[in-house]
């Protein structure tokens, strides 16, 4: 099983995610978050197949195409996570931290 954490940011939202392998193809998730939009997602999203997701055009994945029809803006870091969690519970990349910093500039 691999869980992540996301706070989106500005909007102060919370979502864990939870994947969990129940075949060599897929891959099925769990979503406590406190954003209504992602809950929209969450209840759409519940299974995925790897070889798919992995392997289409990044606006192909079955994540950004319902993530397109509800969640309320582009630069929603959740999708993002999703796949991150998808590739960490596939064996395909190591789980490792991952950031958004902004740096003042004068």
């Amino acid at each position: 099983m691999s869980q992540v954490w996301v706070q989106a940011g500005q909007c102060g939202k919370e979502t864990s995610i939870e994947a969990r392998r129940t075949d060599m193809t897929h891959v099925v998730l769990e979503f406590v978050t406190t954003c209504e939009h992602i809950q929209k997602l969450a209840d759409r999203l519940q299974t995925l197949d790897i070889a798919r997701e992995m392997s289409v055009n990044l606006l192909e994945t079955q994540v950004y195409r319902l993530a397109d029809e509800v969640v309320c803006r582009n630069s929603c870091i959740v999708p993002a996570a999703i796949l991150k969690a998808l590739e960490v519970e596939a064996n395909i990349f190591a789980p490792s931290e991952s950031q958004i910093l902004f740096l003042e500039t004068s």
